[in-house]
């Protein structure tokens, strides 16, 4: 008898373990459905969308790996806004959205996800069944389908894009329009987020065919959105990543926009990647066509946005600054970098660079995979070596501000001395240039490109490189105002040169031809 208690003790133990399983796993389970909102101005979440495929309807093998990016964060997001088009849709969607729904399910916490329908997966009732955690009948006869939710000082919209107006073209139509318009209004939020699938404003495969086939309807609809403190529109359906500033430049059929709304296209989790590029006005950024996601960082009265492809690289980089209650919008600040190989895209080959000897006057260096500058070179014949570098930013809208521009390169071979980077006057060839010549039968007007005619003669930032490894300049006055010009008209760009006849110490680093992608020099440009 003096044993029955320690039996008593073990079962009890075992059922109060038993329990508190159970109540973690529903906790986990009510978590991984819908967070609660959260008290707080500091936060992140992340955007994909379009993940369909051939295979169930679904990309897993894309969706997955930019899940399991998303897991390795080191911040982790509090949930996950997806634009669309989950799954390839058919007779069995509710199948397929169930089974996307299982794959996200496998990355908490990055299975908090709020999706939009898109037209893939276009039944209203099947798509409120499955996502059955959504908010429901916020907005009459919509179901889950169209509704809003609150986090911290942000407030996020999903708005239904698949209805359509008498002649089968898309719209968000009046209903839709009143109901954001009373919940946006003076909601005391400093943020808010509207997500859809169908573009306002297309720029590619789906121009003519999204909410632009109606544009009647789809300016009413952006008068809401310009008129209210919205920081960001969200969509997908162009199977690429492109960033769209929509402005005053876009009133029409009687409506007046004044302020600066970022329309960022997230197609990228796994449907057939498309370039095409119909419409380029407004377009800031893209199409890129690479698998992607977006982080969106909310600081206070900063939302930063950094988008990712899917080898982890940074394809676009910008902020919006925000006050609660309405008001002027601030100019959209903007980072964007050129690197062959890696920025904006993996497909980016637009920078040209090489090396001019003067102990090799005639000698082209184009396609080495070192850059050198030297006043010695060989060492005690007082030769000169120079380096000439380009970059091609004629992506970056020619109405830009440039603030700020940072040149970075990989360091092979330190020295002590510093060394002098100048504009060019001259449309050298990459592949033609050398000491004598900055195009075959075409000389400079002084040897190693030192005459007036050949370069400025203003400092646009030095390299003090004593150690090796990454390096970066960070350009000066001058030197922003020479790649305002860049931007401003491709034409004068004709990129800059790197040099010092008086140093015999000389400085070797990694050029576009380099091995290693990330090593190549880097032009980094900051606009508005």
């Amino acid at each position: 008898m003096k044993a029955l208690p320690v039996v008593l003790t073990r079962k009890s133990l075992f059922i109060m373990l038993s329990a508190v399983l159970l109540i973690s796993l529903v906790g986990v389970y009510v978590r991984t459905e819908q967070p609660a909102a959260a008290a707080t101005t500091s936060f992140r979440f992340v955007v994909l969308g379009d993940s369909r495929g051939s295979t169930d309807g679904i990309n897993e093998t894309t969706m997955r790996s930019l899940l399991t990016q998303i897991k390795a964060l080191p911040v982790q997001p509090s949930f996950v806004v997806f634009t669309g088009d989950q799954v390839q849709g058919g007779s069995d969607v509710e199948t397929e959205l169930t089974d996307w729904k299982n794959i996200v399910d496998d990355y908490y916490p990055t299975n908090q996800v709020y999706p939009a329908l898109g037209n893939h997966e276009h039944d209203e009732t099947i798509f409120s069944n499955v996502f059955n955690y959504l908010p429901s009948n916020q907005l009459a006869g919509y179901q889950r389908s169209a509704y809003y939710y609150d986090y911290g000082n942000a407030r996020f919209f999903v708005l239904n894009s698949d209805r359509t107006d008498a002649n089968g073209k898309y719209v968000i139509n009046s209903a839709q329009r009143t109901w954001l318009q009373s919940n946006l209004q003076n909601n005391g939020k400093t943020h808010n987020f509207i997500t859809f699938h169908v573009p306002a404003y297309p720029i590619g495969a789906h121009y003519g065919s999204s909410l632009d086939a109606n544009p009647t309807e789809r300016d009413a609809f952006w008068s809401v959105v310009d008129g209210n403190n919205v920081t960001a529109v969200l969509v997908g359906h162009e199977h690429n990543y492109n960033r769209r500033k929509i402005d005053s430049s876009f009133s029409a059929n009687g409506y007046s926009f004044t302020h600066n709304i970022q329309q960022i296209t997230l197609g990228g989790a796994g449907a057939p990647l498309s370039s095409t590029k119909t419409d380029a006005k407004g377009v800031q950024v893209g199409p890129i066509t690479s698998y992607h996601y977006m982080v969106v960082d909310v600081a206070d009265e900063t939302a930063t946005f950094t988008v990712y492809d899917i080898n982890g690289n940074v394809i676009d980089s910008f902020s919006e600054t925000r006050g609660g209650g309405g008001g002027t919008v601030p100019p959209t600040t903007t980072t964007a970098s050129f690197q062959d190989g890696v920025a904006p895209s993996a497909s980016y080959a637009g920078t040209t660079d090489t090396h001019m000897m003067q102990n090799a006057a005639t000698t082209n260096y184009g396609t080495a995979t070192t850059l050198m500058v030297d006043g010695d070179e060989p060492s005690g014949s007082t030769s000169d070596v120079s380096t000439l570098l380009k970059w091609d930013v004629s992506s970056i809208p020619s109405s830009s501000v440039v603030t700020d521009a940072k040149i970075t390169i990989n360091v092979t071979d330190k020295s002590s001395s510093t060394y002098s980077l100048y504009e060019m006057k001259r449309s050298w060839v990459e592949l033609q240039a050398n000491w004598n010549q900055y195009a075959t039968g075409s000389s400079w007007q002084t040897a190693g490109a030192k005459g007036t005619s050949d370069l400025g003669s203003t400092s646009l930032g030095a390299i003090t490189a004593t150690a090796t490894g990454s390096y970066t300049v960070t350009l000066n006055a001058a030197g922003i105002a020479i790649v305002q010009g860049w931007i401003a008209n491709s034409a004068n760009n004709k990129g800059i040169i790197l040099s010092n006849s008086t140093n015999t110490d000389g400085l070797d680093f990694s050029s576009s031809e380099a091995s290693t992608a990330s090593q190549r020099p880097k032009l980094t440009i900051t606009y508005q």
